[in-house]
């Protein structure tokens, strides 16, 4: 980028000064004007003085404007990743995993898993919301982790994650919800205190073939409701779902 900068002003320099000359040279041929050798020379030399700064100025002036156009492209980007990803957890925002996993159910069936944490109020009122924040990360970095390829996940709002499986079972499907299970029930999230905090998880699983997003949704909420009701720290498969246990789920989550 250099090298072709200093090329751009030795260019530059070389058409302002032949330039220059052609037009003394002109003048010299017109009658009556007398110009002698000196001043054409005197001339060449003022144009190469005065080109070769100039030629500086706007090399420097490119290349300033090249890196504002670098910066605003960065920015750009930080703001559209913004706009998807949760900035806490590094996973997709509610919005995008949804219009996602949509597209993704029209495509092919798979298995939707919502997982909340156990008892987090209780954790931010015991050890304070910093360490709420700690578990939460630690959460979606085990999610990130036990993810295949073409497997969907984001988080839901506030100690609430959502999964979309494409597995070809529910066999296969309980077997990945039981390896995050596990693999956050092994977490250990220090607190300020010196302490550790070992967090679990509850998971409702539901298919998808034949619902719609907001219906497999509801059945995967009734069974992280069961998962709740059953003791937490558990995966639970959707049955049929049932008004009650719908309107129920948000008081069982606490």
């Amino acid at each position: 980028m250099k090298s072709q900068g200093w090329r751009n002003v030795a260019a530059g320099t070389a058409l302002s000064v032949t330039g220059a000359a052609v037009l003394l040279q002109i003048a010299a041929l017109l009658p009556g004007l007398g110009i002698s050798t000196q001043f054409i020379v005197s001339g060449l030399i003022v144009a190469l003085a005065v080109s070769a700064p100039v030629c500086l100025v706007l090399l420097r002036q490119q290349a300033r404007i090249a890196g504002l156009h670098s910066d605003l492209a960065q920015a750009f980007q930080r703001l559209e990743r913004s706009a998807q990803v949760d900035g806490m957890t590094g996973l997709t925002n509610r919005d995008v995993f949804i219009e996602m996993t949509r597209d993704a159910m029209a495509d092919r069936a798979g298995w939707l898993i919502v997982a909340d944490v156990d008892h987090f109020k209780q954790i931010n009122d015991d050890f304070g919301h910093g360490v709420g924040d700690r578990v939460l990360v630690a959460i979606g970095d085990a999610i990130q982790a036990n993810l295949r390829a073409g497997d969907l996940c984001g988080r839901l709002g506030g100690e609430e994650f959502g999964l979309f499986l494409h597995a070809r079972g529910g066999r296969e499907a309980h077997a990945a919800a039981e390896r995050l299970r596990r693999t956050v029930s092994e977490l250990e999230v220090s607190t300020f205190a010196g302490g550790e905090i070992a967090p679990t998880l509850s998971l409702g699983i539901a298919a998808s073939q034949g619902l719609t997003f907001s219906e497999v949704m509801r059945r995967a909420d009734e069974a992280l409701y069961e998962a709740k009701r059953q003791g937490r720290n558990r995966t639970v498969f959707a049955s049929e779902p049932t008004t009650e246990n719908h309107l129920r789920l948000v008081a069982a989550k606490a």
